[in-house]
């Protein structure tokens, strides 16, 4: 019989390379399911916010960067007064579609499954 991992073994390091790791560092946090969002169309900083009114504004931008940087949302700044910015799913973030939707029906399960 396999017995339950040790707290040692939970506390350890990921493994470098390991392709869950990866993902889960790219769209594994809790906020990272701006994806969703994004992935019905082009949104503005403060429309974000008010779909996720959970969020603070400091965690929405650190998000929204980290996405950016992982390739998965583009950014375009408008050089207007006031000034403008919209953020949509990039075309490297459209192949995470498969995982979102995955999660949203799983989740609608889970919550199915409590309420019975």
């Amino acid at each position: 019989m396999e017995s339950a991992p040790s707290a040692r073994a939970l506390d350890a390091q990921p493994v470098a390379g390991c392709p869950l790791t990866a993902a889960l560092n790219a769209i594994g946090g809790k906020w990272n399911m701006i994806c969703h969002w994004l992935d019905t169309g082009t949104r503005r900083f403060n429309e974000l916010q008010r779909l996720m009114p959970d969020i603070s504004h400091k965690v929405l931008a650190d998000t929204l960067r980290t996405l950016e940087q992982e390739g998965l949302v583009s950014r375009t700044e408008f050089p207007e007064v006031p000034p403008r910015v919209e953020y949509k799913i990039s075309t490297y973030g459209e192949s995470v579609r498969p995982l979102i939707e995955s999660v949203r029906v799983w989740g609608r399960a889970h919550l199915e499954r409590d309420r019975r």
